[in-house]
C-alpha cells in the first residue's frame, strides 16, 4: 500500500526558497520527489556523494520534517549546479526518518515518548481482560511496571481502546511502552538507548521479527510558554497500523523475565544493549540479506566484539613480552618503535579468537553449554575460529572445512545462540537449571543442540589431524591389555601436539 503527500519544501537555513514535491510512502520507506531541487552539485559526468540532509515542509497546512535524506537522483537539462528556483530539475531523495507535526532538527531534543511494537502483547504477560487479571464487573487495566533509569524511567503498562455503537460495545487492549528522560533525548539517542533495545529484546522472546509503531515524542516546552507542546509523530503507519504479532508459543516466553522481576531487569538491559550495540543487532531476529559466507562473517565477528564488552583484557602478555625482549637482545638492530609496534602486534591476537568464542560459550556454565552442544564445545570453537580467518584474511586452506554449508550454517546458528544467551544472562535472565529449563522450551534452541549439519570432531580432525583425534575404528582390545586397562585415546579430548 503506498500513500501520497504534496507541499512545499525547504532547507531549514533556507526558509523562504520553496520548491514543490510530493512525499511517497511505499513498504515501510519514504521518497521524497522535488520539482526544483536545492543546491546539488551535478559535474557533469555522474552524481556526486551529497551528504544527508534535513528537509522541511508543509501538506495542507502539517508540518513536517524529513531526517537523514539521501539525494537518489537529480534529473535536469544541462549539467552544472542547479538553483534553488529552477523548476527544470527533478530530485529524488530517499528519507531516513519522518517527523509530522513539528519542524525540528537532528540536534531536537524531547522530554518523553512512547510507543508500541508489534510483539508486545504477546510477549507482555499482563491483561485486564484474560488470565489471572481478569475481574468481575467492568474493565481494569492492571497497573503499569515502571523502572526507574539513572536520568528518568520506564513503563510498560495496558491502556483499553473503547468503541461503542447502538450495538455493540467493545474494549480491545494497547501494550504501550513509556519512557522521559530528566537531561532528554534526541531521536538518534532514543533510537540507540531505548527503541532498538526494546524491539531486540520483544524480537528474542518471540523469536519473531518485530516493529516499532506509533512512536510519538513530546517536545521540550519553552519556558515562556508554559503549557504543553503537542507531541509529534514519529514515522507513521502508512493507513491501516501493523497487525499485532500472533504468538505461537505461550507465555512466559523462555528467554523473557518475569514480571516481578521487570523493573530491575529493563534498566541492567538498556545498559547492556549500549555496551553491546554490534553483538545485539547481529543477533536480533529479523530478514537478513546476504551469503552465508557474509552472514556468517558479521555473527562470528559480533561474538568477539561481546567478549571484549564482557570480559577484560588480561593484565599481562608473556609472549608478547618474551618476543620484545628478544627484540633487543638481537643482533639486528631494531628501534623502540618498531619493537612497540611488533609487541601491540602479538599482544592483540595473543588471546586468539578460538579462547574467546570459548569463553562465551562457557560463561554460560557447564550445564547449559553441555545441553547446547553435547559435549563438543571444544571443537566448535576451533573450527567456527578458523572458518572465519580463512574467510577474512584469506588464509590458504586445503581441508575446504570454510567452503561447507553444513559447517558455515552450524557454526553461524550455534554463535547466534551463544551471543543471544549471553546478552540475556548479562542483564539478568537466570542462568544453571533455571536457564536449563527455560531452553527445553525454546523450540529453536531445542533443535541446535540436535543439530545434525555439522560433526565438529570430524571438522576438526580435517584441518588438523594431531591436533584433533577421532575415536579408533579398530576393534575394542582384548580384555587385560593395555589399552583395555585405560591407556587408550579418550575419543573426546583433542590431541595436541608436543
Amino acid at each position: 500500500m503506498s500513500e501520497q503527500r504534496h507541499g512545499a519544501w525547504w532547507a531549514p537555513e533556507s526558509p523562504t526558497e520553496r520548491v514543490s514535491g510530493s512525499l511517497i510512502g511505499v513498504g515501510g520507506a519514504w521518497r521524497l520527489t522535488l520539482i526544483g531541487g536545492f543546491q546539488v552539485d551535478w559535474g557533469g559526468d555522474g552524481l556526486h556523494l551529497v551528504p544527508p540532509t534535513t528537509i522541511w515542509g508543509s501538506c495542507v497546512g502539517v508540518p513536517y520534517t524529513l531526517l537523514h535524506c539521501y539525494l537518489d537522483e537529480a534529473v535536469g537539462n544541462e549539467p552544472g549546479t542547479t538553483e534553488s528556483t529552477n523548476d527544470q530539475w527533478v530530485t529524488t531523495w530517499r528519507v531516513g526518518s519522518l517527523v509530522r507535526g513539528g519542524h525540528v532538527t537532528d540536534t531536537t531534543r524531547f522530554s518523553s515518548a512512547f510507543f508500541e511494537i508489534t510483539g508486545l502483547p504477546a510477549w507482555w504477560p499482563l491483561s485486564g481482560l484474560r488470565g489471572p487479571q481478569v475481574r468481575p464487573g467492568p474493565y481494569v487495566a492492571p497497573e503499569d511496571v515502571v523502572a526507574s533509569l539513572d536520568d528518568g524511567s520506564i513503563a510498560i503498562g495496558v491502556r483499553d481502546e473503547r468503541h461503542s455503537g447502538r450495538r455493540m460495545k467493545s474494549v480491545r487492549e494497547r501494550v504501550i511502552v513509556r519512557v522521559s528522560r530528566t537531561p532528554g533525548f534526541t531521536l538518534d539517542d532514543l533510537d540507540k538507548d531505548i527503541t532498538g533495545p526494546m524491539r531486540a529484546l520483544v524480537a528474542i522472546g518471540v523469536d519473531e521479527p518485530v516493529t516499532v509503531f506509533n512512536l510519538r515524542v513530546s517536545p521540550e516546552a519553552p519556558p515562556s510558554e508554559g503549557r504543553p507542546v503537542r507531541p509529534f509523530d514519529v514515522d507513521p503507519p502508512e493507513g491501516e497500523e501493523p497487525e499485532t504479532l500472533p504468538s505461537t508459543v505461550p507465555p512466559p516466553f523462555p528467554l523473557s523475565p518475569a514480571v516481578e522481576d521487570m523493573a530491575s531487569f529493563l534498566p541492567s538491559w538498556l545498559e547492556v544493549a549500549r555496551r553491546c550495540s554490534v553483538p545485539l543487532d547481529a543477533v536480533e531476529p529479523r530478514p537478513r540479506s546476504g551469503s552465508l559466507q557474509l552472514q556468517f562473517l558479521d555473527v562470528v565477528n559480533a561474538a568477539e566484539t561481546l567478549h571484549r564488552a564482557l570480559h577484560a583484557d588480561p593484565a599481562e602478555y608473556p609472549f608478547a613480552e618474551r618476543v620484545r625482549k628478544g627484540l633487543e637482545q638481537s643482533q639486528v638492530a631494531f628501534t623502540s618503535r618498531e619493537r612497540r609496534n611488533v609487541r601491540d602486534a602479538i599482544k592483540f591476537t595473543e588471546v586468539t579468537l578460538e579462547q574467546r568464542l570459548l569463553a562465551l560459550a562457557e560463561g554460560l556454565g557447564p550445564d547449559v553449554c553441555a545441553w547446547l552442544f553435547a559435549g563438543t564445545v571444544r571443537p566448535w570453537a576451533f573450527v567456527t575460529a578458523r572458518i572465519r580467518n580463512v574467510l577474512s584474511h584469506g588464509f590458504a586452506a586445503s581441508d575446504g572445512v570454510h567452503e561447507e554449508p553444513g559447517a558455515l550454517a552450524g557454526a553461524l546458528r550455534l554463535t547466534e545462540a551463544v551471543i543471544t544467551l549471553r546478552l540475556v544472562t548479562e542483564a539478568g535472565l537466570p542462568s544453571g537449571a533455571d536457564l536449563l529449563a527455560r531452553l527445553d522450551r525454546h523450540r529453536g534452541l531445542r533443535s541446535l543442540s540436535k543439530q545434525t549439519v555439522a560433526d565438529w570432531y570430524a571438522l576438526a580432525h580435517r584441518i588438523s589431524p594431531q591436533q584433533w583425534a577421532l575415536p579408533d575404528p579398530d576393534p575394542q582390545p582384548a580384555s587385560g591389555s593395555a589399552e583395555a586397562i585405560g591407556q587408550g585415546t579418550d575419543p573426546t579430548t583433542p590431541v595436541r601436539p608436543a
